[in-house]
Formats: C-alpha cells, sequence, structure tokens
C-alpha cells in the first residue's frame, strides 16, 4: 500500500546534500525552457551537480544520461530522501519597477486529474514536441525534478496565518538567485500544519499557471503505468501525483508579465502591404521613436498590440476598431478568448495578414517568445527577425476568465514572475513513501 489517499499530500523530498555539493546557489537552475546553449554551458560549468544534468542535459543521449547520473548521485549520496514527509512553503521575494514584493506558495503533492472534471484546468494551449520531450525524461528519471505552478481559488483565512507562522521559521534554504531573486524554503512537517493544508485545498479549482507541458505529460506517464497495470490498484500510487506549488489567486505578489512575439520570416509582400491591410481592422499609429513607442505601449494598456516590422521605417501601434471582426474570425470561440489581445494578434495579424495559422504556430520554428521589448526590437533592427510584436499583459482576471469557460488561451500568453527554480526539490516516483 502506498499510503496515500488525499488530494494534498506531503512526500519525502529528493533533496541535495549540502556537505558534498555546497550551497544550493550551485545547483539549482532556472525552469528548463528558459535554458539555451550558453546558460545550460554555465550550468554544467558551475557545478558537477547541478539539476540542469538531470532536467536539460548536453549528452547525445540525455535522457540516458539523466537516467545514470541521477543513480551516481543517489549511490554517492549526493541526493538524499528527506527524513521525513513534508509540504514545503516556498517563499521568493523580488522587485518589480521599484516595487520589493513577496509571493508565497506550498509545494506538494498533488493528485492528477484530468481537465474535463474542472478541478485542475489549464489556462494555454500546448506544443506536442515539448511533451514529448518530458515524457521521455520522466519514463527515464521517474522523478519531478520541477514544480508545476498551481494558483487555487477562494479565500483561505486559515491558510493565511498558517502562512504568516511558517513564515517567521529559519529557512532550510535561503539563495539569492542570478536574477536576484531570493528564494526561501521552509519544510512543515507538524501532522496539525499539514492537515490545514490538506482540509482547505481538498476542493477549491486548481488553475496551472505555467507547466502545462509537465502536467499534461504526467497524465500520459500515469496512463502508461496504469496500462502495464490493468487490474489496478488498490490505492493511490506516486505516478498519480504531481510536484506542485501551490499559490492563493490573489497572492498580493502574483506578477504576469507580457510575452511578446519574435517572428523570423515573414512573407516580404505582406511586410510591404502591412499598414493598409492593419487599418482595415485597426487604428494605426505610427511612431518614429523607439523611446516614444515603449511609453506609449506601455501607457496604451490592454488593446494596444505594438509593432516593429523589417523595412518599415516607423513603429506601429493598433488598436482593434471593433470586436466584430473577432466575432467573424473566432466565431467558435468564447468572448472570454475573443477579447485577448494575443487573440486578436494571431487571428487578424498572423493568420489574415501573414498567412500563418495556429497549427504553423503550434508546429514551432518560425515565433519565438520573449519577456524583453529590447531584445525583440533589437531582433529586426539587427536583421535577426522580420518582425516584432508586442503586448501589454492580461490580468489574472483574464486568465480565469477563460479557464471558467472551458476554454484555453494560445500558446505562451503569460509569463507568471519569477519562475519557480528547479532543484530545491525533488518528487520521486518509485516508491509509496
Amino acid at each position: 500500500m502506498s499510503g496515500l489517499s488525499k488530494r494534498i499530500e506531503p512526500f519525502r523530498a529528493l533533496m541535495y546534500n549540502r556537505q558534498l555539493t555546497g550551497e544550493p546557489e550551485r545547483v539549482v537552475a532556472p525552469p528548463y525552457d528558459l535554458i539555451g546553449e550558453a546558460r545550460q554551458n554555465q550550468l554544467y560549468e558551475r557545478s558537477p551537480y547541478n539539476v540542469v544534468r538531470l532536467e536539460l542535459g548536453r549528452e547525445p543521449d540525455r535522457y540516458g544520461a539523466a537516467e545514470k547520473t541521477l543513480a551516481d548521485w543517489m549511490a554517492a549520496g549526493v541526493v538524499e530522501r528527506s527524513a521525513r514527509p513534508a509540504i514545503f512553503q516556498y517563499t521568493q521575494t523580488f522587485d518589480v519597477e521599484g516595487r520589493l514584493l513577496h509571493r508565497t506558495g506550498f509545494i506538494a503533492r498533488v493528485r492528477l486529474e484530468e481537465f474535463d472534471r474542472g478541478r485542475v484546468v489549464p489556462h494555454e494551449r500546448t506544443f506536442p514536441a515539448a511533451k514529448e520531450d518530458r515524457l521521455r525524461l520522466l519514463t527515464a528519471l521517474q522523478l519531478n525534478t520541477s514544480s508545476i505552478f498551481g494558483l487555487y481559488s477562494g479565500k483561505h483565512p486559515e491558510l493565511d496565518r498558517l502562512r504568516e507562522r511558517v513564515s517567521s521559521r529559519e529557512p532550510l534554504i535561503n539563495l539569492v538567485d542570478d536574477l536576484g531573486i531570493r528564494n526561501e524554503l521552509r519544510p512543515i512537517e507538524a501532522a496539525d500544519e499539514i492537515a490545514i493544508i490538506q482540509r482547505e485545498l481538498e476542493s477549491p479549482r486548481i488553475l496551472i499557471a505555467d507547466g502545462h507541458h509537465r502536467y499534461e505529460t504526467a497524465l500520459n506517464y500515469r496512463r502508461a503505468r496504469r496500462h502495464e497495470n490493468p487490474s489496478g490498484a488498490p490505492a493511490p500510487e506516486p505516478y498519480d501525483y504531481i510536484m506542485m506549488t501551490l499559490v492563493a489567486c490573489d497572492d498580493p505578489g502574483l506578477v504576469i508579465l507580457p510575452t511578446h512575439r519574435v517572428a523570423k520570416s515573414l512573407p516580404p509582400n505582406a511586410i510591404a502591404s502591412f499598414v493598409p491591410h492593419a487599418r482595415e481592422a485597426f487604428d494605426v499609429d505610427e511612431i518614429a521613436h523607439r523611446d516614444e513607442f515603449r511609453t506609449r505601449l506601455n501607457d496604451s494598456g490592454s488593446g494596444a498590440i505594438g509593432v516593429a516590422l523589417k523595412g518599415i521605417p516607423n513603429y506601429l501601434i493598433m488598436r482593434l476598431r471593433s470586436q466584430g471582426a473577432m466575432e467573424t474570425a473566432m466565431p467558435d470561440a468564447p468572448a472570454e478568448v475573443r477579447r485577448l489581445d494575443v487573440s486578436v494578434l494571431h487571428a487578424l495579424v498572423f493568420d489574415r495578414i501573414f498567412g500563418f495559422g495556429a497549427g504553423e504556430i503550434r508546429k514551432g520554428g518560425n515565433i519565438e517568445y520573449t519577456i524583453e521589448i529590447g531584445g525583440a526590437l533589437g531582433a529586426v533592427a539587427n536583421g535577426r527577425a522580420d518582425g516584432a510584436f508586442l503586448m501589454n499583459p492580461p490580468s489574472i482576471h483574464d486568465v480565469e476568465r477563460v479557464s471558467d469557460a472551458g476554454a484555453t488561451m494560445p500558446e505562451k500568453s503569460t509569463y507568471f514572475h519569477p519562475k519557480l527554480l528547479t532543484g530545491l526539490v525533488m518528487n520521486p516516483l518509485f516508491d509509496g513513501e
């Protein structure tokens, strides 16, 4: 018997042995989808034990290499199971435009549920290639190396009081990462405190903020494991759960940054005729100077889309004149989805003007995603890309409305800041403890 029964469960985390690996700063990493080749090499050089060697290896057979690395580390005591099951309180302290913010969540095992049950819900669509990659890694390691980021709904005063109480304790891990963000981890091991979290989070809806690919991968992995045991297990197994950091939807430190699009290649004729075509549906302002463009886009708020195109001297700020164009372009989509800036961009700009639809975008390769306006504009200025398409971020209420409507946003519609670090704790799936 696994001993697992509740929706929220503590776990005996796999954690680094600091006597062998040194300070936690040396072994943690950002999420895998933020690690390019240069960053990967930097993390490899930082420590022979950096979690990137499990999460995103550079070896030709990186899944096999990750499996061997994990086995070697466990045999040598580089990583060890914590002595007692715990839920971990994870606080990140960071600066946004001069404001010091704190965001706190609980890292726990959360029982996997299919989306159609409506208790765990996505808000973005996913890329097939990324899910295949994560499934191969999960199958090799049988380990959650990184945490899903989930947002729970409702008011929970008892959880708020617990969070304050735990925050006064000495952290087990206290590190400042490469972005200057302080990350603090405090274990919650007392049965009565764990019971508060289990009771309060038994029924709220959980919205996936970040980690859609890994959550869907975990569902696929569970199906495969259940197929191996068609008679069914008498109780939930570790593979029925996934490691998740649970944050309140109304947490004062919840920040969403915009995710801009950079198009490597656009049809030259579509670029040349872009402004008159855009004016058919949008009010278009042309701006000569970059600084003024950035200021005006920021001040314009929701509904404004900024555009920079190769060979077009002015920057553009576009605002849709009427939602009627979106009702025609996306007749089957809920109104909550049609109103999103990213939906307007994809349907009326990418599809209608440039001729590449959702399927081509999902396939990947031509569109890159970034939170850096300067980098996006620079890619066009130096000829590395044909176009940059900039937006202001959606609000958490926008995200919730889309999910409540049973719909999803286009891929990479949100960037919840800061990202959760990988390697603080890991969740083994290879026994029932």
